[in-house]
């Protein structure tokens, strides 16, 4: 299978790709899934090198967890911004790709087994996977006679650095905001 990885941050693009042999067909594609200008140009750099795309994997996500009463704007953009503004990114910009060949695809978005069961301290997390869940329940059933076949991925607890990618991604944003603020007057 030819492999087109995207990630918003290039060490990571750079450690996914080191798990693969010279040669093998594999393209890193930087793209923040949040940012729907790029999505087209990300897929279109896929199919000049790949032709058409077959599977898509709405993986990308951050694990905001804390109270829900202390969370700010900032946390529930964020939160869901990643976690389902950029599977809706995914589905608008690939599924008329998807049904425009119409050839075998397969979609499959990462929920998690906080998609089905609520957990404490994690009720952000938690909105944005159930949110995925019923997305993907709803596009299953309505594609369920079409050549695209829809998943919705519930790992359990895992070890995965999503706590220190989300830490890095509100560092960021942080960082980004405080640069975009005003001075204060002399």
């Amino acid at each position: 299978m030819n492999v087109a990885i995207a990630d918003i941050r290039e060490q990571a693009l750079a450690e996914a790709l080191a798990y693969f042999e010279p040669g093998q067909p594999v393209m890193p594609v930087q793209l923040d899934v949040t940012d729907r200008a790029r999505w087209p140009a990300a897929v279109a750099e896929v199919q000049a090198r790949f032709g058409n795309i077959h599977v898509l994997c709405n993986n990308a996500g951050v694990g905001i967890v804390g109270p829900m009463s202390e969370a700010t704007y900032q946390d529930w953009d964020l939160n869901l911004g990643v976690n389902v503004d950029g599977v809706v990114n995914g589905l608008v910009t690939l599924l008329p790709h998807m049904k425009a060949h119409g050839e075998e695809a397969h979609i499959v978005t990462t929920s998690s087994t906080g998609g089905f069961s609520a957990v404490g301290s994690a009720g952000l997390y938690c909105t944005s996977k159930f949110a995925v869940a019923g997305m993907m329940e709803c596009l299953a059933t309505e594609l369920q006679d079409t050549p695209i076949g829809v998943s919705v991925f519930f790992p359990g607890p895992v070890e995965t650095n999503l706590s220190a990618t989300t830490a890095e991604i509100r560092a960021r944003q942080a960082s980004a905001a405080g640069a975009a603020a005003p001075s204060a007057p002399p």
